[in-house]
């Protein structure tokens, strides 16, 4: 029986992001409940989960090559990643096997999903890593910019409400880091999804994409300073879930917007 390199990192691909994606999903369900979770996405971003589905869409759409010996190599060195109980560890299995699948795949749909999977694991994995050694002085920025915006002026990862009530501190749950990360994603998945050319114009949606994501970021952390009554409802799920969507529709847009489909790239 033949086996092919789409086959098998198909599986490798859906178990890691599974096991890596498992401490979201355990949390999300234990805080609150299976059917709040769900519609919350498992505390996985939406984005997140298209561009997993798009990633195994490529892989099953990709040319019918023979799996190599470095191949069932790779797999089981992933697989016994994966059954480390650690998640961060299936991100770094998965981001090894971006990187190897891109090296070794020619131009078309099998290099484009390897392209793809390693933009996942930036929001998922890089982006935490990279808070946890920078995550001072970007909660700082963050803060000087909303304390300019509130009138109030920032003080290390602190916001005096405008009213002199009290002050707002911004946890990384709260930076513009992650949205970022998940902006560029997007980008990343559109362009490989419809093959296009990394030109200028998908540089600009790029850059626009990220900047909009920064502004409603920061809107919704000034409007808690502005509004400290409404802290409640700006800070919580009704807050998160409408600034969450509001950046995905707008991220969207400017995509779709900018970029079309018939500018082909190859990876």
């Amino acid at each position: 029986m033949t086996v092919y390199r789409s086959q098998i990192y198909c599986g490798v691909v859906a178990v890691g992001f599974a096991n890596g994606a498992s401490d979201r999903v355990a949390e999300s369900v234990a805080r609150d409940g299976p059917i709040l979770a769900l519609m919350e996405m498992f505390g996985v971003s939406l984005i997140a989960w298209l561009a997993m589905g798009v990633t195994i869409w490529l892989l099953l759409h990709s040319e019918a090559e023979r799996a190599r010996r470095s191949d069932f190599v790779v797999a089981c060195v992933a697989g016994f990643a994966f059954l480390i109980p650690l998640p961060q560890v299936s991100w770094l299995a998965l981001a090894g096997v971006a990187a190897y699948l891109a090296s070794t795949s020619s131009q078309g749909m099998l290099r484009r999903a390897a392209v793809l999977l390693g933009a996942v694991t930036v929001p998922m994995f890089w982006a935490r890593i990279a808070f946890a050694v920078f995550g001072g002085p970007i909660l700082s920025v963050d803060a000087k910019i909303v304390g300019w915006i509130v009138g109030t002026g920032g003080v290390g990862n602190t916001v005096p409400f405008a009213d002199g009530s009290g002050v707002v501190f911004l946890l990384p749950a709260c930076s513009s880091l992650t949205n970022l990360s998940l902006a560029l994603l997007c980008g990343v998945m559109i362009v490989k999804l419809y093959d296009l050319r990394w030109s200028w114009t998908v540089i600009r949606a790029l850059v626009a994409a990220c900047l909009a994501t920064v502004v409603v970021n920061l809107t919704r952390i000034s409007l808690i300073g502005v509004m400290p009554a409404y802290y409640d409802i700006i800070h919580g799920t009704v807050g998160i879930t409408l600034a969450e969507l509001l950046t995905n529709l707008t991220v969207m847009a400017i995509y779709a917007g900018a970029l079309r489909s018939d500018e082909p790239v190859h990876a």
